[in-house]
């Protein structure tokens, strides 16, 4: 018989991480995932921990530049900044409502990204950093971690970044049993959550088409007055030339304009609740309204008897039937019901690839001309590019 105390009989030594993974299996919590650059390493131990099935509805692991790219859908600016984490996540989580086993069950669906620049097998000019954002359907959260250069080998920073992720995933199935990351004095993390108000929630969630962000920062599903004209865009960031734009037709048109973001899209992952909060933040002085309208078409039905403030660049898109399947007939269609609607369009000059356009520059289709009126130069020009301001941040 074999003595109490010998080595064959002790209990395996605890792993702390293993039974909070554990603990996730358990929870009602489905999970898609999203990694690229570091971070496979929490994939391996969710894996390896038994009950996974019960978690883990897809894990993809877009490496190269050509599969992150087809995963969002388009090229990010950047491959390891928050804006991209942001997407993965929002991107993770749709495939999760997909594939969820059985939707009426209601469990919380998750959907976890991480990107990272990690210590590599050559010298690395910038920051060791990770980027871990976690969506649901009500939260945007977004972890960074930024770790002391050339301490750690690339094995003890995936480590830190599993357990990190792991940590999150823990917290969003209300797990407890987590414990913190064993950071040196030289690392920082920080942590930021975006919780969606009811209204922005419902938006999101296409139970309702509109949100109405006011200027004292709450949310209401109606503006404090109807606007004779909205001036559309992504915003990204909101600068001055839209403040300018904005007066100068609140001017021609004699009546207040407000603004419009489209944050869902039929054929695009939404934007996530952290960017919808940060872009927002800058609406202080006129109301924003946040919509799942990405087409005119879809806009003028939401706010009939309105203009339409754009650049010349948009005005160019609206008529090209390229933006219609190549179809002119579907195009003329389209803006025939958005002049039935009694919806117009001010557009002002703008700057596109190195060249001014203007309205006067546009072949208007027939059925569209009186549609279409110009702001002129004299009254308004500016030549600021958000994408401008962005590259010059970063």
């Amino acid at each position: 018989m074999t003595a109490p105390d010998s080595p064959s009989s002790t209990h395996p030594p605890s792993d702390p991480l293993a039974e909070t993974i554990s603990a996730i299996h358990d929870s009602p919590t489905r999970l898609a995932m999203a990694i690229t650059g570091g971070g496979s390493g929490a994939l391996s131990r969710l894996l390896a921990v038994p009950g996974a099935s019960r978690t883990l509805l897809d894990a993809q692991v877009p490496y190269s530049a050509n599969a992150l790219t087809n995963f969002l859908g388009r090229q990010p600016d950047r491959f390891c900044d928050e804006s991209t984490a942001l997407a993965m996540a929002v991107v993770a989580y749709q495939r999760a409502t997909r594939l969820v086993d059985d939707p009426g069950q209601n469990y919380p669906i998750l959907g976890l990204a991480a990107t990272a620049s990690l210590a590599s097998d050559r010298t690395k000019q910038g920051e060791h950093r990770a980027l871990v954002a976690l969506q649901t359907n009500s939260t945007t959260t977004l972890a960074r971690l930024d770790l002391e250069k050339n301490v750690r080998s690339r094995a003890e920073e995936e480590h830190l970044l599993a357990w990190l992720i792991v940590q999150l995933l823990a917290e969003a199935a209300g797990v407890n049993r987590c414990p913190e990351l064993a950071l040196g004095e030289a690392d920082r993390l920080v942590i930021r959550q975006s919780v969606a108000s009811a209204e922005l929630a419902d938006l999101w969630n296409q139970r309702t088409p509109i949100a109405w962000s006011l200027t004292d920062g709450n949310w209401s599903p109606q503006p404090p007055a109807p606007p004779v004209g909205i001036l559309s865009g992504s915003f990204a960031p909101r600068h001055q030339g839209h403040v300018q734009l904005q007066q100068v037709a609140e001017t021609i048109l004699g009546q207040p304009v407000y603004y419009e973001m489209t944050v869902v899209n039929a054929d695009k992952p939404p934007l996530d609740f952290d960017t919808i909060h940060q872009r927002r933040k800058n609406f202080t002085d006129q109301p924003l309204a946040v919509t799942a309208s990405p087409t005119f078409l879809e806009k003028a039905r939401l706010f009939p008897g309105t203009t339409f403030v754009i650049g010349a660049d948009t005005a160019a898109r609206v008529i090209h039937p390229r933006f219609y399947d190549n179809d002119s007939d579907q195009r003329d269609a389209a803006l025939d019901a958005i002049a039935q609607l009694d919806c117009r369009f001010l557009v002002a000059g703008r700057l596109d690839n190195g060249r001014f356009l203007e309205l006067a520059t546009l072949e208007l289709p027939k059925n569209a001309k009186d549609l279409f009126d110009a702001i002129p130069a004299s009254l308004f020009r500016c030549d600021i590019a958000s994408s401008d301001i962005r590259n010059t941040q970063n």
